[in-house]
């Protein structure tokens, strides 16, 4: 793949480099000069109109290019290539290279490119261009598109590619003074894969290009549209790239912040982390503080450093801390942000505010970004999606170090506090009164200590009921284990007590210490065990009963031949299993199979009114058969009249068993999935408003088609939220789906519900409804009807005739259109009937035959309706004049016993291939 050169600065106009550039365009002229004088012909024949459009291409295929950074020095992956290889094939070698010089000089006038920039692109690809065309010279084996030749100029392809990489390392190893072999290995996670892949897909480009003007030459008009694809794959490829390198730097620098309990502690080891990210020289972490700006930086090359700014300090950080919004500041704009940036020392700058509260608390910056060149507006995105996270983290660090300060300030308040202690004199004079007695009897220790009154007042009682009186303990007054107290209050307190006396160092004094422990709350606790199991029997009645009416809420189990339908839910809340997540599923008049999955707003009974609702007016509408284009909209309708308070998303698929088809619309809800039998798992996602939401509705119908064993799995949103992070959430279940992908519909739904809340907090009640599609049981080859002349019968046999046509694989619009036949022709047939009409349906792989009878008296003029379209005063010839339309043979036999009329369609006429994930 081609490069454009890199962007010259001040350090990289030296002399060496113009000598080498003189070098390159001197080598260049002198194998101009000698290809000339050889006069070799190339193996094409040169056409000069040609030439002008390759020349056009040329200068093209600068501009169609993809940019990467390395250091302060932009690279430019172009498609020239891809155009030098026709020019090499039919025209001789100088004026090849004076054509790709005249390109890239008019190129760079267009592009504005610096001088020596310009004069470097221009002696790189002609030295490129003139080696190639002498290894054409030396490899042309005769004239003409021959096996031989078009090898060969693979190989002068790859030598042209190789000269101009080594071309551009080594001035790129000029501008860095960095050494050839350290600059490759610095470059090669990023280039090496663009150049030999672009390499390949340019020279292929190129070979059909010098097959193409071989057969005539005028095909070079048309070059310029796989230019703009193969340029388009490139960006494509290139944005691809820098998205999951960025969300997956996003994750690990998340997780590197939260992984200690204070995240200041991780603030090097995450902006190391962001530069990572980013593919950046630094990136920096702006905090405010009640002195000014506190600065976390580190730079790649220079290490981690913190620097405190003081209010009033002018400086770039300063300066992107009030911007309200995310923004990219690049060196050289014109704006005092980009003032302050040049005098920073840097190239560019990406910046996103931390905001807590709605108040901007700082800001996380990226300097200088290297790597493929990503959209401008998903990293933003990335970069403050990740500054929300800095600030969520930063919280929940403050939260959780406030919560330890309580738990040391509550283990403190436990440990300090013990039983009731009290200590009386030998003279029954009360010493101490701890809180825990005040607590106990409502007496402050003010009250009692210094007396032995007030001890007595509460009434110490043994269990017996006899007074016990404490004051007298130094006489022999019996000490009992237990005592019957009452508080200030009158409330009785049964203590368990014990006793021991302390004397003093002479050992003269004596002082009774009496610890007491209320035993009052444990037998009102065993009191309330015996109440909690009767509660807990009534509660479990209760549960029994709302299990059973959540059941009833559920649709009827459905069989259909090749379908396989698992569910699995897990309330929120195991005490009330009913919810606002309701599942339906239905078969369709026309076959299909009608699935929702709705989610209410809100928990309980209440919610699961609101969710029936919903399956309800979902299902009265399919029945009705209302355009999935149109049925959350007119759902959102229906329900607002009536519940203008409910809120409710909602994802709602039709399956066609026949070929596997599903259409999905979405109403505010998570994407679906689609497993392959080989666990491959595709997001499906069906972008809408929710119901009762302002513009409910889906924006679009998304549709795909399941293969034997594939599967599509509709859950509520319950089941990715449980961490607390979305994305998590939704790569678990993916991953889940994928390890799980190949098992039965019953047990993918449970498993997925399982792995999915494995370790999670529950939050929110939790739906899993699986389809999988199964091999289908054989299908007769022929069917018959027979019914009497009865217009009702006759719709049940139009009903039956689709599901046969469905399950021969029929396509879709092709059975409407034979329903549509076999009605006109019954209809006909009931109406002439004497005693019964009959169907006869059958047909191979390619075509389908029907065959209507009556035992009518016959019509002698039958065979001759329906050749042209009847007048407005005709009587009978429309139906028929339709169903003519609509097959590609039709036979009619009337006779006084009664008529058959026999019509033929070939299937091939409408084909139905609709791409995987595709949308309408």
């Amino acid at each position: 793949m081609a490069e454009a050169g890199v962007r010259t600065s001040r350090r990289s106009t030296s002399p060496l480099l113009v000598a080498y550039i003189a070098v390159l365009a001197g080598a260049a002229a002198a194998v101009a000069v000698a290809l000339a004088a050889a006069g070799v012909a190339p193996p094409g024949r040169p056409s000069w109109p040609a030439l002008l459009v390759l020349g056009a291409l040329l200068v093209a295929a600068e501009y169609l290019f993809v940019r990467f950074r390395y250091r302060g020095d932009v690279n430019a992956l172009n498609l020239v290539e891809s155009v030098l290889a026709p020019l090499l094939f039919a025209f001789p070698g100088p004026v090849v290279v004076a054509t790709v010089a005249a390109a890239q000089a008019v190129g760079g006038m267009l592009r504005r490119n610096e001088p020596v920039k310009a004069a470097f692109n221009v002696a790189q690809w002609s030295l490129a261009a003139a080696v190639g065309a002498t290894l054409v010279a030396l490899l042309e084996q005769g004239s003409g598109t021959t096996p031989e030749n078009l090898a060969a100029m693979l190989v002068v392809l790859a030598v042209v590619g190789l000269v101009n990489q080594l071309a551009f390392a080594t001035v790129l190893g000029f501008v860095n003074r960095r050494p050839l072999p350290r600059l490759l290995q610095d470059i090669a996670p990023i280039v090496l894969p663009g150049w030999v892949l672009g390499w390949a897909v340019n020279s292929l480009i190129g070979l059909l290009f010098v097959l193409a003007y071989a057969a005539n030459p005028v095909a070079t008009l048309l070059f310029a549209v796989p230019l703009v694809m193969l340029h388009l794959a490139y960006r494509g490829y290139a944005g691809a790239r820098s998205d999951r390198v960025r969300l997956t730097g996003l994750h690990r620098a998340a997780r590197a912040l939260a992984a200690p309990i204070d995240p200041g502690e991780a603030v090097e080891a995450y902006l190391r982390e962001v530069a990572t990210c980013f593919e950046a020289a630094g990136a920096a972490l702006v905090l405010r503080t009640d002195a000014g700006l506190l600065v976390h930086r580190l730079l790649v090359n220079e290490g981690f450093s913190v620097e405190a700014q003081p209010h009033g300090t002018v400086t770039l950080e300063s300066a992107l801390v009030g911007q309200p919004g995310p923004l990219r500041v690049t060196a050289g704009a014109g704006d005092p942000l980009a003032d302050l940036l040049a005098r920073s020392g840097r190239r560019d700058c990406l910046s996103a505010p931390l905001v807590e509260e709605e108040r901007i608390t700082g800001a996380l910056l990226v300097y200088d970004q290297a790597g493929l060149e990503g959209f401008e507006a998903g990293e933003l995105a990335v970069l403050e999606a990740l500054a929300r996270e800095t600030v969520g983290t930063f919280a929940k660090g403050r939260l959780l170090a406030a919560i330890l300060e309580e738990r040391r300030k509550l283990a403190l308040i436990v440990h300090t506090t013990s039983d009731g202690i009290l200590t009386l004199a030998e003279d029954g004079t009360v010493l101490s009164w701890n809180p825990a007695l005040e607590r106990l009897t409502g007496v402050p220790a003010s009250e009692v200590v210094g007396t032995s009154a007030r001890l007595q007042a509460l009434r110490p009682r043994r269990e017996g009921g006899g007074a016990v009186d404490l004051s007298r303990w130094a006489g022999g007054e019996p000490l009992p284990p237990s005592l019957l107290l009452f508080d200030a209050d009158g409330e009785p307190h049964r203590l368990s007590c014990s006793y021991s006396e302390a004397h003093d160092d002479e050992g003269g004094t004596r002082t009774l210490v009496v610890v007491a422990r209320d035993v009052t709350p444990a037998e009102e606790i065993e009191e309330l065990r015996q109440e909690a199991g009767r509660l807990a029997e009534a509660e479990a009645a209760q549960r029994m009963m709302v299990e059973q009416l959540r059941q009833a809420f559920v649709p009827a189990p459905l069989e259909v031949d090749g379908v396989q339908l698992g569910l699995s839910f897990l309330a929120s809340d195991e005490e009330a299993p009913t919810g606002g997540d309701l599942y339906d599923w239905q078969r369709l008049p026309s076959g299909e199979l009608h699935l929702a999955v709705i989610d209410v707003m809100g928990h309980g009974v209440a919610a699961t009114k609101d969710a029936l609702r919903v399956v309800h007016a979902l299902r009265l509408l399919s029945v009705q058969e209302c355009p999935l284009e149109e049925l959350i909209v007119q759902a959102d309708r229906l329900l607002g009249m009536l519940h203008p308070d409910l809120v409710a998303t909602v994802v709602v698929a039709r399956y066609r068993p026949s070929d596997g088809r599903v259409r999905i619309a979405g109403g505010g809800h998570p994407p679906a999935l689609r497993i392959t039998g080989d666990g491959e798992v595709t997001l499906l996602g069906a972008p809408g408003g929710a119901i009762g939401w302002p513009g409910a509705g889906s924006e679009r119908i998304v549709e795909t088609r399941l293969a034997d064993g594939d599967a599509l799995v509709l859950y509520t949103d319950g089941l990715v939220e449980a961490r607390k992070d979305l994305l998590e959430g939704m790569e678990t279940l993916a991953r889940n789906a994928g390890v799980l992908g190949s098992i039965d519909a019953d047990r993918l739904a449970v498993g997925l519900l399982e792995r999915s809340l494995a370790g999670a907090a529950r939050r929110d009640d939790s739906l899993v409804l699986v389809l999988r599609r199964v091999p289908t049981a054989a299908v007769p080859d022929s069917m018959r009807w027979s019914a009497p002349p009865d217009a009702r019968r006759v719709a049940g046999i139009r009903r039956e005739l689709r599901a046969w046509l469905g399950a021969r694989g029929v396509d879709g619009e092709a059975i409407d259109e034979l329903v549509v036949v076999a009605g006109e022709l019954l209809a006909n047939a009931v109406a002439a009937a004497r005693s019964s009409v009959h169907l006869r349906a059958s047909g191979g792989a390619d075509r389908v035959v029907l065959e209507v009878e009556d035992d009518g008296r016959g019509h002698e003029h039958l065979a001759s309706f329906g050749h042209s379209l009847p007048t407005d005063a005709a009587e009978r010839g429309r139906g028929l004049f339709l169903v003519r339309q609509l097959v590609d043979d039709m036979a009619v036999l009337s006779t006084s016993e009664g008529s058959v009329v026999t019509v033929t369609r070939v299937l091939s006429r409408v084909a139905d291939r609709t791409p995987e994930g595709s949308s309408q």
